[in-house]
């Protein structure tokens, strides 16, 4: 924005921390907050994908919420939430939904 002022002072001032609407927030010309997720997160959603089937109505309506939040979240500590709701529900359909908890730990875990 055009005529700003910022003043920063002391160790660890950013500056002007700014959000395109993109999911990125820059801080101090850095990109900070959201990291890309990349192989891991495409790999749960498509396992997700082949999961949605055998899910019943009200559960594909809870993991679609999930799912749909997850990569856009900037929080760890959220992010790890809607893995495990995702997760446990693909662990209540069997065997079906063990590659969905394989690949919400791969997610966690890089």
């Amino acid at each position: 924005m055009s005529g700003d002022h910022i003043q920063q002072y002391g160790a660890g001032s950013i500056g002007k921390a700014e959000h395109t609407g993109s999911g990125d927030i820059v801080a101090g010309g850095k990109n900070v907050g959201v990291a890309e997720a990349g192989p891991a997160l495409q790999a749960l959603l498509a396992e997700i994908e082949r999961l949605r089937p055998h899910l019943d109505a009200a559960d594909r309506a809870e993991v679609d919420a999930a799912a749909g939040a997850i990569a856009e979240e900037t929080s760890a500590e959220r992010r790890r939430t809607l893995v495990q709701r995702i997760s446990g529900i693909a662990a209540l359909v069997g065997e079906v939904g063990l590659p969905v908890v394989a690949a919400g730990k791969a997610l966690l875990s890089g």
